[in-house]
């Protein structure tokens, strides 16, 4: 059986850049870890949540499972306020889209390795 938790894996360019970033727009941060050489961290969306992203450098993924490097997963959060967290992602980088109503509530945006992330307001 699955356990309740669920991790999903980010494979970037600069892990010390993730890590600055995420923090900046309200992530719960870990530690940074060392494997094979390569620094690597997990981070959620609060604490105690049941998702957790694990965060990788490529380089590192490159060696260990080359066939999933280039991979990028798409995912959607949620949010009760999306205008205040448009407003604090948009501090953090320009590649935030306004807020859109249609179908939803809604606004994506780009972290430093240029994956794309939606936000749907709830």
């Amino acid at each position: 059986m699955f356990s309740k938790k669920t991790a999903i894996m980010l494979y970037v360019d600069d892990v010390a850049k993730e890590r600055e970033f995420w923090s900046a727009i309200g992530f719960q941060v870990s530690p940074s870890t060392e494997m094979m050489g390569f620094e690597s961290f997990d981070m959620s969306p609060q604490e105690g949540s049941d998702l957790t992203f694990t965060v990788y450098a490529k380089d590192f993924i490159r060696q260990v499972s080359p066939e999933v490097v280039d991979m990028a997963p798409s995912v959607l959060f949620e949010t009760s306020d999306i205008d205040a967290l448009q407003a604090r992602v948009a501090e953090v980088t320009d590649t935030v889209s306004p807020v859109n109503q249609e179908p939803f509530p809604n606004f994506n945006f780009a972290n430093p390795s240029d994956h794309y992330f939606a936000v749907k307001g709830v």
